[in-house]
């Protein structure tokens, strides 16, 4: 007789074992050698083990074993779970429990389905990665970012999927592209055009000034007139000055050129830009999320907290934690979530959950004009890795991961991730189905540039004024030594002592003959009468 060890060692190392009692048919080794037929008896002492390859001996090395296995609760699709009322028993339900189950039938093990007492990632008490840390379960079937730090004591499976972090936020009225008549450039083109605006008026007058010096008799424009010109043919309007040599004629050939380029290229940018609903968002990055305009909240518990406090991908985001712009909170429920976004407060999650989320919220809406509230950014700014998780000496990656791949590369996971979304983007960035009438906040560079222009014309015309009254004030001291200054050079003559002490025979002396009046002075009457009648103009 076999012992019991014997016989389970041999069970599982042997193909053929236990043998069973059957008719072997052994062919002849010549034709005319009947065949030989004999019964082969299971308790034979003569029995020849065949091994068992590698891949047998996996299939069946979980066969009739009950598994643990951890899941997160509330991760619809990809894993949630249903209990009848009144039943402690647990089943797991969505993409993670597909794969389980096709395990399942395949090693022939069945399983039971616990859930952490709280909602996190972290590796702290009562955390599903706590459970598996501790041995409570024997693998976590959920798609579980895979975390960096956690890989001395959990074991991770194949990649399934990714996540890409976005965020989520109320649709912004305008665009980040800034006002509607700076759009259609850079800022560093603006910078470019505004210094060649300065510096080609100076270049323009010192050519036609250095030609003017070396060949000479050519005209040399003023440096206000050259200043004119270029802002003149950036307005397209016309010019009143003509170069008479030939380098000139060409240095404003080319300003007009260029300028003609630039204005065809900055309408029909401007005019694409105003007609069309396209426009940005301004969170482009983590370091956009952390400015300190914007308050931002995230799952609770979720691979967004756990790179905040544990690792650097979000350090940004770290500091603005630990200064009250952001928080986590610890519910999925739709109707929490809405106020938060529609107060301004950007909500950071995975794509593909927002995605459904997001589905949910537009389903509910029957106001037209109430569609289409919320965006999603374009770019993520974290990506994390999907697995399941295992203890970290566990066996099972090395039985599963094989049958795992294949839904990877068949494309079924995917298939199953976006089964029930709709193919178009949900709320895109560019609704071109909305018509964009012009709003004043497009021609708020206008307003800008009129009140600029007239604060400056009045800041121009005050001191000119006030230059204006300064000279006022100074001339009339002028003049007045002026007039001392003749007065004293002529106080001894006749003719002002006669106007000083008797005016009515100065006055006489005046319509008197000119010949008279050249006795006087020895000089001729208009020279005469201008000198008096200044002295006259100053006493009266």
């Amino acid at each position: 007789m076999v012992s019991s060890f014997v016989q389970t060692l041999l069970i599982n190392l042997c193909t053929n074992y236990p043998p069973s009692n059957e008719t072997v048919t052994e062919p002849p080794p010549w034709k005319w050698v009947p065949e030989k037929k004999h019964l082969h008896h299971g308790n034979s002492t003569e029995f020849e083990c065949s091994l068992k390859s590698s891949d047998q001996i996996k299939n069946e090395l979980l066969k009739g074993k009950r598994l643990r296995v951890a899941t997160l609760p509330d991760r619809a699709p990809l894993s949630y779970i249903t209990q009848e009322k009144n039943s402690t028993i647990i089943k797991g339900h969505g993409i993670a429990f597909e794969i389980l189950n096709t395990l399942s039938e395949k090693f022939g093990f069945t399983y039971d389905v616990f859930v952490p007492a709280r909602r996190t990632l972290m590796n702290e008490k009562g955390g599903i990665l706590h459970m598996l840390t501790q041995g409570e379960v024997d693998m976590i079937a959920a798609f579980i970012p895979i975390l960096p730090g956690l890989q001395n004591v959990v074991q991770w499976g194949v990649e399934l999927s990714h996540f890409e972090y976005v965020v989520m936020m109320k649709r912004p009225k305008e665009s980040a592209s800034g006002s509607g008549l700076l759009a259609p450039f850079e800022i560093e083109v603006w910078l470019l055009i505004l210094v060649s605006l300065v510096i080609v008026g100076p270049i323009i007058h010192g050519i036609m000034k250095l030609r003017s010096r070396l060949s000479g008799g050519s005209k040399v424009f003023s440096l206000g007139s050259c200043i004119w010109f270029v802002y003149g043919a950036l307005m397209k309007q016309g010019s009143s000055l003509s170069p008479d040599n030939e380098p000139a004629r060409i240095i404003f050939a080319s300003w007009w050129l260029f300028i003609m380029i630039l204005t065809s290229f900055y309408t029909a940018n401007l005019t694409a830009f105003l007609t069309l609903s396209r426009f940005t968002l301004p969170i482009q990055n983590v370091e956009d999320i952390a400015n300190p305009i914007y308050r931002w909240a995230a799952l609770e518990g979720d691979a967004i907290e756990y790179s905040v406090r544990e690792d650097y991908d979000l350090y940004a985001l770290r500091q603005s934690w630990s200064e009250g712009r952001g928080k986590f909170i610890n519910t999925v429920d739709s109707f929490r979530i809405k106020p938060l976004i529609a107060e301004g407060v950007l909500l950071l999650h995975e794509r593909n959950w927002l995605n459904f989320f997001m589905l949910n919220i537009e389903r509910g809406v029957g106001n037209e004009k109430e569609h289409c509230k919320y965006v999603l950014t374009t770019k993520s700014y974290l990506t994390r890795s999907l697995s399941f998780a295992f203890p970290k000496h566990s066996i099972l990656p090395q039985i599963f991961n094989a049958d795992m791949l294949s839904y990877v590369e068949s494309g079924i996971i995917k298939f199953l991730l976006t089964k029930d979304l709709p193919e178009a983007t949900i709320c895109p960035l560019n609704l071109g189905s909305k018509e964009r009438k012009l709003r004043s906040s497009d021609l708020l560079t206008t307003y800008a540039i009129i009140i600029a222009g007239f604060v400056f014309a009045s800041i121009i015309f005050c001191v000119e004024l006030t230059k204006k009254l300064c000279q006022k004030e100074i001339k009339p001291s002028k003049h007045h030594r002026k007039r001392e200054a003749l007065l004293f050079q002529l106080k001894n003559k006749p003719a002002v002592n006669m106007f000083l002490h008797d005016r009515e025979a100065f006055v006489a002396a005046l319509k008197s003959d000119c010949g008279g009046m050249k006795n006087l002075y020895g000089e001729p009457k208009p020279i005469l009468k201008n000198k008096l009648s200044a002295i006259i103009f100053s006493k009266m």
